[in-house]
């Protein structure tokens, strides 16, 4: 294994290194888990992966809005990243009515608890079972981060630029997953990111969610095993 590629993983908004532990405790390989405060751009997110990586090489597995992060790393530092792994993301600018949307959210979360917010209004767009062990994952991370992380993640989601053009240009093996019932990245960004790749593989999870690295983390860890045997072997 020591010739296995180091595999860095990176949250998504109001996640912490806690939503990755069921699907490492299925992988093969040496992993690093990010975890950001109050990081508001991508650069900031970006230079902790850096600067905890120094010069090693490695292979980004962003969720979400980590896949965003992911982007920014092969801008800033193509030569170390030797594959792409993204999981339930998107490649695209913020849409129209996104930021403002966002913004009530950081009202109501303000006037009534972060932790009311998620239950109330992130949890039954995340999962179809709006109760148990893995929406109570979501609400414990985003109670944990709490508002000035929220405020901060709001500002990188509202700025982030389109990345459809990095992945056209990226040319290492690239491996995309997304739940066929997620809601906030479709599958239809899945599809997009994998046509517009050069060298990509996709897989549509069935009866899945936003949250696919806590709904089926044994179904994308074999996934993410074949790929690296695949292409890293």
């Amino acid at each position: 294994m020591q010739n296995k590629p180091l595999l860095v993983f990176i949250p998504g908004t109001l996640c912490t290194s806690m939503m990755f532990l069921a699907l490492i405790d299925n992988l093969e390989y040496d992993s690093v888990l990010i975890d950001y405060a109050q990081h508001n751009s991508l650069e900031a997110m970006s230079n902790e992966v850096l600067e905890q990586l120094a010069s090693r090489p490695f292979i980004p597995v962003g969720f979400s809005m980590g896949g965003m992060v992911a982007f920014e790393l092969i801008r800033r530092a193509k030569e170390q990243v030797q594959g792409l792994i993204l999981l339930n993301s998107n490649a695209h600018a913020d849409l129209p009515g996104r930021k403002e949307g966002r913004e009530i959210h950081l009202d109501l979360a303000k006037k009534n608890g972060i932790k009311t917010l998620i239950k109330e209004v992130y949890v039954p767009v995340y999962f179809a079972n709006t109760t148990g062990p893995k929406s109570d994952i979501v609400v414990q991370m985003a109670e944990h981060l709490g508002l000035d992380v929220f405020a901060a993640q709001l500002n990188v989601l509202a700025e982030r630029p389109d990345s459809l053009e990095v992945l056209a240009s990226f040319l290492r093996p690239t491996l995309i997953m997304g739940g066929e019932n997620d809601l906030p990245c479709p599958p239809e960004h899945q599809k997009l990111m994998a046509n517009t790749a050069v060298n990509s593989e996709l897989h549509i999870l069935p009866q899945c969610g936003h949250f696919a690295p806590l709904e089926q983390p044994q179904k994308i860890a074999r996934f993410i095993n074949q790929w690296i045997n695949k292409h890293y072997g």
